[in-house]
């Protein structure tokens, strides 16, 4: 890599971008090309076509990188929210033609207030790579990071080929972080927003995000100029803003990252119970809108089908309507909204679920009809969803008796976990990522689980791993079963001493 970071110009590369100088959005590392699964977190960042950045994936579904590179006007902040033009990222590969990259368009961003940092959004999570690392650990002078862009080179406007360079630390003072270039190192346009890293037992630890350069030896920057430092602004300090921003828990109800249990009980009143990371439950319970009119409800299911990182409660009712009721994040519904799709046909489904099982950070449902089939009904962030479509398994879907779903083996899907009524086993069927499940594995338990009266799935011990949560017939006891990670369940602990066995559903 050469590195081109133009220092004191931005280094936000426009289609043929540059330089930190001045502080031009995107710049490039003119150094030496990346091998082609060294740093498969990197992305290449394309808005509207003008300009070209370079980011960290640090997230399955967000990309770090500079807000500068956002900016339409000079000078000018930027807003939370949609970017203004139409923005994609390529990641996965160091070769931006190879199979591996993966092309996401960015839906949302969120900016730091205190530096040149912004996080993007993609509008589905990246499968199969693993997201950077953030280091927690300062740059101190003297030591050496490597900088990774797409930015342009020595010799090439727009490089196909991730580039690579060593950078010394000059000085790390409050938010920002001075480097020197090693060599021919140096941030040209479209290395803005890139990853400053330090590799520790050969992993890469992100410690700042390249901000402006001199562009010393960048193509199109003034021959006379020969300068190689730039700046980046630290992120070693900003790991719990990127935590708080890009952690979310399908069934949280009060925004703590942990799961929260929701329960029509034996008096028709809809009761929440607030997870508790050491426990499973915390033992409290928070009253619901509605009293007793819970007595109508069928079928309900639990998710964030409003995009705001809190779970909210679907459900049908006996007149066959199925309804949103948005959580608040304290523990508590708001007033029902109809849902459109469907009209009054949700009577004979037997079974609904919800979670993320398109990758695209929204709930969606599941379905068993009154057929038997398995639908797939695509949830929009704004509290409806598209017309279903079937999923494996044709009319195959009369023998589960208990349907539930969670992230079992930790990729950010959702999947599926099902008691059998024919032989009482606990079957998994992994998410695709598109909205479709695969064959099942039979999990914990083999055929023990004909005791089990109700069963719901979430995060409830904070691992980023479905648990389940079972009631049984025998005692009405609450029983977790820890998720290995492997699409399967431990041996379960008895959770509080509470009695379930007057409650009628769980999600």
């Amino acid at each position: 890599m050469s590195s081109r970071t133009g220092l004191l110009a931005g280094i936000t590369a426009s289609v043929a971008v540059a330089g930190i100088v001045a502080s031009t959005p995107a710049t490039a590392l003119e150094g030496s090309p990346a091998a082609a699964k060294a740093y498969p977190f990197a992305a290449q960042i394309d808005i509207g076509g003008q300009q070209g950045c370079t980011g960290a994936l640090v997230d399955p579904q967000w990309v770090i990188t500079a807000s500068s590179c956002f900016v339409t006007t000079p000078g000018g902040g930027l807003a939370n929210g949609r970017p203004a033009l139409k923005t994609t990222v390529r990641v996965g590969g160091s070769d931006l033609a190879s199979s591996s990259v993966q092309t996401r368009e960015v839906v949302y961003l969120k900016t730091s207030e205190d530096r040149n940092v912004v996080l993007a959004k993609l509008s589905n999570r990246v499968q199969g790579i693993a997201p950077v690392k953030i280091s927690s650990t300062a740059p101190v002078a003297g030591e050496t990071l490597k900088a990774a862009g797409f930015g342009r080179t020595a010799d090439e406007w727009v490089p196909d080929y991730l580039h690579t360079g060593d950078f010394t630390v000059d000085y790390a003072d409050g938010v920002a972080l001075g480097l020197k270039g090693v060599g021919k190192s140096v941030l040209c346009k479209g290395d803005t927003g890139g990853p400053a890293f330090r590799v520790k037992d050969g992993v890469p630890e992100l410690v700042g995000v390249n901000s402006r350069s001199w562009q010393g030896g960048c193509l199109g920057t003034d021959k006379a100029e020969t300068r190689t430092s730039a700046v980046a602004s630290r992120t070693d300090d900003i790991g719990a803003w990127v935590k708080e921003t890009t952690f979310r828990v399908q069934d949280d109800l009060t925004r703590d990252g942990i799961a929260d249990l929701a329960a029509v009980v034996g008096d028709d009143t809809l009761q929440v119970y607030p997870g508790d990371k050491a426990n499973g439950l915390s033992g409290n319970r928070i009253a619901q809108i509605g009293g007793t009119t819970w007595k109508g409800l069928t079928r309900f299911a639990k998710g964030d089908f409003t995009n705001d990182g809190i779970a909210d409660l679907v459900a049908i009712w006996a007149d066959g309507t199925l309804h949103l009721y948005k959580g608040d994040g304290a523990g508590k519904f708001a007033a029902q909204t109809p849902i459109t799709y469907g009209g009054t046909t949700w009577g004979p489904v037997k079974h609904i679920t919800a979670g993320d099982f398109d990758g695209d950070g929204n709930a969606d449902l599941m379905a068993i009809l009154g057929s038997n089939e398995l639908r797939f009904y695509q949830g929009d962030g704004e509290g409806q969803i598209a017309a279903g479509r079937p999923t494996m398994g044709g009319t195959s879907w009369d023998r589960v008796r208990k349907l539930t779903s969670g992230d079992f083996d930790g990729d950010g899907i959702a999947d599926l976990a099902t008691l059998w009524g024919t032989d009482n086993t606990l079957h998994i069927y992994n998410g695709n990522g598109d909205g479709s499940v695969v064959d099942s594995t039979v999990g914990y338990g083999t055929t023990t689980w004909g005791g089990t009266r109700l069963i719901t799935a979430g995060d409830y011990n904070g691992d980023g791993i479905a648990d389940l949560m079972a009631v049984r017939s025998s005692d009405g006891g609450m029983y977790l079963y820890k998720g290995t990670g492997k699409s399967d369940v431990l041996a379960s602990t008895r959770v509080g001493t509470l009695n379930w066995a007057n409650v009628r559903q769980i999600v």
